[in-house]
């Protein structure tokens, strides 16, 4: 049984100093031209690209997914370790790199740092083949592209076209308010739309046939329900399309709710009494009804062997080494999104295995079928995640020091586990009795021709599935 000694550590270190500059670069490639969930063509061109570079085998849309992609590279007999890159961005949340909200209206913006997570992940993965190659040890390393995360999909759909069959370990990082390896679960989601499909006309003549009205019926009657009888869950809905103004009565209305829990058996019944509310009110209001599931996902199943493991890394490595213009920018920053004058910033390396995450990740989902660890890099507390704000710092290099720190540490994990390759015994063997029989099914995976032949009509809200 091997053991992580200082000449694993500095190998990884070296070979990660090497490729440093080539991933702050594409930091920034990716952060200037954000592409939405499924539409992911550039981001893909420039990972691969750079994975490439390096000597790993890329095959191209695997499972039949255009926007994904894998990268590997085999240095002999041992564990397959796969790294997971994200690359998309969230609508609406464009951005300057400045401590201010620019007037930019409903542009893209990497306000999840997704644009961090692909180049470190993949820098992540080359620097421990390379120290893999150099230190004799044997195994792969394969980079796993994996498009439409902000809508819980890609990774699902992934899993269930095999990609995913055969890997012992899934390493990952993102960012967040803490530092630290992540041992814990995070939401389970189910999510979708809802259709509503009335009769347009002159809005002064009374009738029904509303499709407008039927929604915003369900959207009451599930506000009083999330507030009496779900007020365990977290139930969001935006409305996509609801008309064009007050005079013409929409023959189309479309609300996409969420549903959140920890639980995805309280997340199931929650989300179905929600599809047979609408339809119940479609029925009554004389309308049309079509529900077009995206997507639904267990949170992570937590593996403290891994948490062990990156947490151990992170502690070689060291926490972020922000500079005192870094720090000096993200106060500001923190002050123009409404925070406070002292800046909140976790510089820790913990195991975070107590409690659960308020987040849903489709690599949750990953997670019930294969060990997978999660290194956390903080940002500003006062910095909302999901928002222009984080944009603002993905962009700026203010915003580097974190996803640098993880890669390295997961590259760090990655050799560790090549040395000892008995942990991923351990790894399987605690995710088998944690899920001691649980069924592990994925109950629907929707938008399945959509995101592959049409992603346009999902962001244009024109999609039928």
């Amino acid at each position: 049984m091997g053991t992580m000694g200082a000449e694993h550590s500095h190998a990884v270190r070296e070979t990660f100093n090497s490729l440093r500059a080539e991933i702050v670069a594409l930091f920034r490639t990716l952060w200037a031209k954000p592409e939405l969930p499924g539409l992911e063509v550039e981001a893909v061109q420039h990972l691969s690209g750079f994975l490439e570079k390096h000597g790993f085998l890329l095959r191209r849309a695997p499972g039949d997914i255009p926007t994904a992609f894998t990268a590997t590279l085999r240095t002999g007999k041992g564990p397959r370790i796969a790294f997971l890159a994200e690359y998309d961005a969230l609508p609406g949340l464009a951005n300057s790199a400045s401590a201010g909200r620019d007037n930019v209206p409903g542009g893209a913006g990497h306000g999840c740092g997704h644009n961090h997570i692909g180049p470190a992940n993949s820098g992540a993965a080359i620097a421990a083949a390379m120290a893999a190659g150099r230190l004799g040890l044997g195994g792969e390393i394969t980079v796993i592209g994996c498009p439409a995360e902000e809508i819980l999909w890609g990774k699902i759909a992934l899993l269930r076209q095999g990609v995913f069959d055969g890997y012992d370990i899934i390493l990952t990082s993102h960012g967040d308010y803490q530092t630290g390896a992540i041992s814990r679960p995070c939401m389970s989601v189910a999510h979708g739309e809802f259709i509503f499909l009335g009769k347009a006309g002159h809005g002064g003549l009374a009738g029904k046939h509303n499709a407008l009205e039927a929604a915003e019926a369900v959207i009451v009657e599930v506000s009083r329900l999330a507030r009496t009888e779900w007020a365990d869950c977290s139930i969001k809905h935006v409305l996509r399309t609801a008309g064009i103004m007050p005079s013409i009565t929409p023959d189309e209305v479309r609300a996409w709710f969420t549903v959140r829990h920890v639980d995805i058996a309280r997340v199931r019944p929650v989300y179905d009494a929600i599809e047979k509310s609408c339809r119940d009110k479609a029925q009554e209001m004389q309308v049309g009804f079509r529900h077009q599931p995206v997507s639904e996902c267990r949170g992570y199943l937590p593996n403290n062997v891994l948490g062990h493991i990156l947490q151990s890394a992170m502690a070689s490595v060291g926490p972020p080494q922000w500079s005192d213009d870094d720090l000096a920018f993200m106060a500001d920053l923190a002050r123009a999104c409404g925070g406070s004058s002292s800046l909140t910033l976790d510089r820790s390396t913990k195991l975070y295995s107590e409690g659960h995450d308020y987040y849903g990740q489709d690599d949750g989902e990953v997670s019930w079928h294969i060990p997978l660890g999660r290194a956390n890099w903080a940002c500003p507390k006062d910095v909302p995640i999901h928002h222009w704000g984080w944009t603002a710092l993905s962009g700026h290099k203010a915003g580097d020091a974190g996803p640098l720190m993880a890669a390295e540490a997961l590259a760090n994990a990655a050799v560790a586990i090549l040395v000892d390759p008995d942990h991923v015994a351990r790894a399987r063997s605690e995710l088998e009795g944690r899920v001691q029989g649980t069924p592990i099914d994925a109950r629907h995976l929707g938008a399945w021709r959509t995101m592959r032949e049409d992603p346009h009509g999902f962001w244009n809200a024109t999609w039928v599935e």
